[in-house]
Formats: C-alpha cells, structure tokens, sequence
C-alpha cells in the first residue's frame, strides 16, 4: 500500500506544481485567471488529496513530523511555499515576479528534501 499513497502523493504533487505554475504565468503576463468553476475549485482539491496522501503516508509509516528532522523542514517549507503563493497573487505588481519565483525555488527545495530525506535537501549533496 505504500507504494501506490507514494505514487499518488508524487502526482498530486506535480499537479499542484502545474497547476501553480500555469496560475501564475498567466498573472505574471497580466492575464486575468480563467473564471471557470474548475479552475477556482481544482488547485483547492488537488491540494486537499496531496495533504491527505502526505498524512496517509505519516500513518503507514508512523512517523512524528516534530521529531524527524527532514519531515519538520518539509512541512515548515511547505508553509513557505503556501505563504510566497498567497503573496504571488496577491502583492503589487512588481514584487510577483519575484514572488513566484521564490514559491518555484521553495517548492523545488520540498521536492529535494523529500527524496533526499534530508533536512539540507539538494544542499546535502555538495559534501
């Protein structure tokens, strides 16, 4: 079982990357964003399935998020991540880009610390 909530939590990770991205490319051209229902309700729900196969996984794996040193950076980065994403839409104009990018480069940083299950993430590999 493992296996597949792993498989799962890694496509709704990339989708919810896709879906961020796309978001934020489009407000970065200063586009307004798609009004479609799907495109208010999807990043919400991908993003719900992605919390709740990471939880999944922190029960098949009995894992304490507080005393596993890589798990807590994850989660702290991932409220990093959120926070940039809310200011990336949000801010003035000239600090979006800026924005976006430090949300891109945090979630990349998630991405590292997951598969290297360290706390330095891609920084544990320079020695």
């Amino acid at each position: 079982m493992y296996a597949e909530v792993k498989a799962v939590h890694i496509l709704f990770a990339a989708a919810s990357f896709a879906l961020f991205a796309v978001r934020g490319l489009v407000v970065l051209r200063g586009n307004a964003m798609p009004a479609g229902h799907m495109w208010r309700v999807l990043p919400h729900l991908v993003d719900t399935l992605l919390l709740a196969c990471g939880v999944w996984l922190l029960l098949l794996l009995r894992l304490d998020p507080v005393s596993t040193p890589w798990l807590r950076t994850k989660l702290l980065f991932v409220l990093a991540y959120i926070a940039l994403g809310v200011l990336a839409f949000r801010a003035p104009r000239r600090w979006r880009p800026w924005l976006f990018a430090a949300a891109l480069s945090v979630f990349g940083f998630i991405v590292s610390v997951a598969f290297t299950h360290d706390p330095r993430g891609i920084f544990s590999l320079l020695g």
